[in-house]
C-alpha cells in the first residue's frame, strides 16, 4: 500500500517489493530495489524518511520520524528485520539492524555495523562503523568483519536463523492469532458475538481491531497493529493513539485493556491487560505484562520491560529490563507527551481524509 499524507504522495524507484499488508506513507522516497515484507511500515507524515538503495525491511518492521523536526535516514544496502524499528535517526550503508532491534531518535549508526537482536540504540548516540552492538542501551561487543554482516543480512532477507540477527522473542508477525473465526479481511472482526465500536476515529488499512472493542473519537490505530480483545473488554480513550505495529491484545482470563484519553502508545510496543491513566505513555519498543497499571501522566519508558502487576506511579518514568522506577518526570517532558498526542490528533484526521 502507498498512501498519501497530505498534498505528500511516497516516491518509489522501481523495481521494488512491497508485500501485501505492508504501508508506505507520505514524503517517503527510496531508490531502486526497496523490498517491504508483509507489515513493514515506512510512514513519513511529519518529516522525511528518504531510503537508499537495495533496502529489505522484514516483517513488522517500522520506520518514522520526529514530527517537524527530524528525518528518518536510511542508506543504501542496509537491512531491517523482523519487527525491527528504526525511529528518526541515520543509518549508515550496510547496517544491519537485527530482530527486535530498535534505534532512536537523532542516532547515528555508522556503515556496516550490525545492531543485535532485541538491542536498543538510545537517542543521540553516535556508533561508529564496523562494530556488533548488544543490550538496552546498546553497547559496543566487538569489531565486526563486513563478512559477517553480510552474512547476517543474507540470513534476515532469506528468512533464516542466524546468531547476530534472529530473535525468538517476537509477537506473531501475521494477524492469525488475532482472528480466530476466520481469514483476516479488512479491519473490523466481530468475536464471540461483539464488534468493534469506532467513533471519529482512525484505523489504519492494515491493522486489525477484534472483537468488544471501543475506539473513542480522535483516537488513531496505526498500521499494521493488532487491538484484540479475545473474550474481554479493550477501550482506547478519546485522542489516544497506538502507533504502527503495537500488539494490544488479551483474552476473557487475562482481564481488560483501558486505555484513557490522551494516552500514546508508541511503535512496537506490546502490551496485555491492565489500565493506562489519561496522558500516560507506553515508550516505543516496550514490553507490558498483564495486570499493569500506569497512573494518569506516567511515563513507561523505550525499550523497558515491565513486569506484570507493576504499578507505574503518576509523575514518574520507569525504564530498565526488568523496568523500575527511574525518575520523577520534568516539566518539558509533560509539555512535549501534550504536544505529541496534539501531533497524533492532527495525524489521525489527515489520513481518515486521505482514505475517504
Amino acid at each position: 500500500m502507498r498512501l498519501r499524507y497530505l498534498e505528500f504522495t511516497p516516491d518509489l524507484a522501481t523495481p521494488f517489493d512491497l508485500a501485501p499488508m505492508s504501508a508506505v506513507a507520505g514524503r517517503t522516497t527510496a531508490g531502486a530495489g526497496l523490498i517491504a515484507r508483509p507489515f513493514a511500515t515506512l510512514r513519513a507524515d511529519g518529516a522525511p524518511v528518504r531510503v537508499g538503495r537495495n533496502v529489505f525491511f522484514g516483517e513488522r518492521a517500522t520506520v518514522h520520524i520526529a514530527h517537524d523536526t527530524l528525518p528518518a535516514i536510511v542508506g543504501d544496502d542496509v537491512t531491517v528485520g523482523r519487527f525491527g524499528l528504526v525511529h528518526a535517526c541515520t543509518l549508515g550503508e550496510g547496517v544491519v539492524v537485527a530482530d527486535g532491534a530498535t534505534v532512536m531518535d537523532g542516532a547515528v549508526v555508522g556503515g556496516h555495523a550490525l545492531v543485535g537482536p532485541g538491542a536498543l540504540v538510545p537517542p543521540r548516540k553516535s556508533l561508529p562503523g564496523g562494530w556488533l552492538y548488544e543490550g538496552n542501551p546498546a553497547t559496543p561487543l566487538r569489531e565486526v568483519a563486513r563478512d559477517e554482516v553480510e552474512a547476517a543480512a543474507r540470513a534476515i532477507r532469506g528468512g533464516l536463523p542466524h546468531t547476530l540477527a534472529t530473535f525468538d522473542d517476537l509477537p506473531p508477525l501475521d494477524m492469525a492469532p488475532f482472528v480466530p473465526e476466520g481469514p483476516f479481511e479488512g479491519v473490523l472482526h466481530a468475536l464471540h458475538g461483539h464488534a468493534p465500536r469506532v467513533a471519529r476515529a482512525f484505523v489504519a488499512p492494515t491493522a486489525v481491531v477484534v472483537g468488544d472493542v471501543a475506539v473513542e473519537d480522535d483516537a488513531g490505530i496505526y498500521f499494521g497493529c493488532a487491538v484484540a480483545a479475545g473474550g474481554a473488554r479493550i477501550v482506547i480513550g478519546e485522542r489516544s493513539n497506538v502507533q504502527d505495529n503495537s500488539i494490544v491484545a488479551t483474552d476473557a482470563k487475562r482481564g481488560d485493556i483501558l486505555i484513557g484519553r490522551g494516552v500514546t502508545v508508541g511503535h512496537n510496543v506490546r502490551m496485555g491487560a491492565g489500565r493506562f491513566g489519561d496522558g500516560a505513555l507506553v515508550g516505543m519498543a516496550s514490553k507490558v505484562g498483564d495486570g499493569v497499571v500506569v497512573e494518569a501522566g506516567a511515563c513507561i519508558a523505550a525499550g523497558a520491560h515491565v513486569e506484570p502487576g507493576t504499578v507505574v506511579k503518576s509523575g514518574w518514568i520507569w525504564a530498565g529490563r526488568p523496568a523500575r522506577a527511574f525518575r520523577p518526570l520534568k516539566d518539558a517532558e509533560r509539555e512535549a507527551f501534550a504536544q505529541g498526542v496534539e501531533i497524533y490528533v492532527r495525524y489521525a484526521a489527515a489520513f481518515r481524509e486521505a482514505l475517504r
